[in-house]
């Protein structure tokens, strides 16, 4: 409404800036006339203290036909601006190549997660079971339908980035086909008696309030015979057989993380994860799709469209992400297909240093590993940054 009308005569942004003791709220201040404004005035402002002593701050006066319903990309850089309206020219929403969706909900978290456990609960393991501890009882696990879940609960699990190894010891009981349908209870009994055992036991906690009153668990559709599946069932088939990008939704560095191993992951407002695979009618690798996600110049569009929070953390999900630009490549000039090329090629040379890191190389071999990876790393965001620019030569 505002954009439509031309409303805005300025807008004070504070970022992440606290205005209030004791209380985390993430402010700007709009003022609004009721008549159409060829132009308002955009602030940046770090301290409060700034503006309420007519401090300088950072301002630039912008037209106000360059807001839509879109998140509206303000910024005080003007350079970087008039980069991002050229881009609008020529570049395509990043859903054209790509699609981006959320993980899992199983709604059985709290107290303690009933579908997925980690390696502490596991107290046996054989070719096709594992024995787990739970409440004091065991219970004996079939791995045909375990699937790894990535849900960092230790420190050492935080802070990845895109191209960071991607590790969990957790697993996940995923009780569906591989068209992503829910197993029949029948087949849970007959085939998967350990499995349908332990979610048995769990039941009080697992039940939807939709099949008895003492239910807790909000599961859509669930009946009398479905009782055990998860709480939403989005996308699962896309968990199946499909590399992806796992997206840390709320992290201080890009993280777009490749797997090629069918890791579940959860869901979560600004604290889970999403991802991203390509399109099946795509032209480009999902590691030219990583490569460009964790540009710089992309994310400072992530931190322009975003949400600020403390500790210098942005918010990227499923809201922000499909807005972004993406340039296409003519495969048919050299020059382009060449900078394509060798991010691909150069990605997984970085894939191939991280499964060789894993098995805990010599110390020596491990530094000139990790070098190697630092410096293809900066070769491909200095590719990528070519084709922000249209500077293909």
């Amino acid at each position: 409404m505002i954009a439509t009308n031309q409303m805005l005569v300025s807008l004070d942004d504070f970022g992440d800036t606290q205005l209030f003791g004791n209380k985390t709220i993430y402010s700007s201040i709009l003022l609004l006339r009721k008549q159409e404004q060829d132009k308002f005035v955009y602030s940046s402002i770090d301290s409060a203290n700034k503006l309420w002593a007519a401090e300088k701050v950072s301002t630039i006066e912008l037209s106000n036909s360059i807001l839509n319903k879109l998140p509206w990309r303000l910024t005080t850089d003007m350079d970087f601006l008039s980069m991002l309206q050229k881009l609008d020219q020529i570049a395509v929403p990043l859903t054209e190549h790509a699609e981006i969706f959320n993980g899992i909900q199983t709604s059985a978290e709290r107290p303690i997660p009933i579908y997925w456990f980690s390696s502490n609960d596991i107290i046996a393991e054989s070719r096709d079971t594992i024995e787990i501890c739970r409440d004091g009882n065991n219970y004996m696990i079939e791995k045909a339908l375990l699937r790894p879940y990535f849900k960092p609960t230790r420190q050492s699990e935080r802070g990845l980035n895109s191209y960071s190894i991607l590790r969990t010891d957790k697993r996940i009981i995923f009780p569906y086909d591989k068209d992503g349908r829910l197993i029949r209870i029948e087949e849970m009994k007959g085939s998967y008696p350990g499995i349908y055992t332990y979610l048995e036991a769990y039941y009080d906690r697992l039940v939807p309030k939709c099949v008895s009153e003492s239910g807790i668990r909000d599961v859509p559709n669930a009946t009398a015979d479905t009782w055990y599946q998860y709480g939403r069932t989005q996308a699962l088939t896309a968990f199946i057989n499909t590399p992806k990008l796992i997206v840390g939704i709320l992290s201080k560095e890009p993280m777009y993380v490749f797997d090629n191993n069918d890791i579940l992951i959860a869901s979560g407002g600004t604290a889970g994860y999403c991802a991203i695979t390509k399109r099946t009618d795509s032209p480009y690798a999902l590691e030219y799709i990583q490569a460009w996600l964790s540009n710089p110049i992309t994310e400072k569009i992530l931190a322009i469209v975003g949400s600020d929070f403390e500790g210098g953390f942005t918010s990227r999900g499923t809201f922000v992400l499909p807005t972004l630009p993406f340039v296409e490549l003519n495969f048919e000039d050299k020059a382009q297909k060449a900078i394509y090329d060798r991010v691909v090629k150069a990605s997984q040379e970085i894939y191939d240093i991280n499964n060789t890191l894993l098995n805990n190389p010599a110390k020596r071999i491990s530094s000139l590993l990790q070098s190697r990876k630092i410096n293809l790393i900066k070769e491909i965001q200095g590719l990528i940054k070519k084709v922000y620019q249209l500077d293909f030569q």
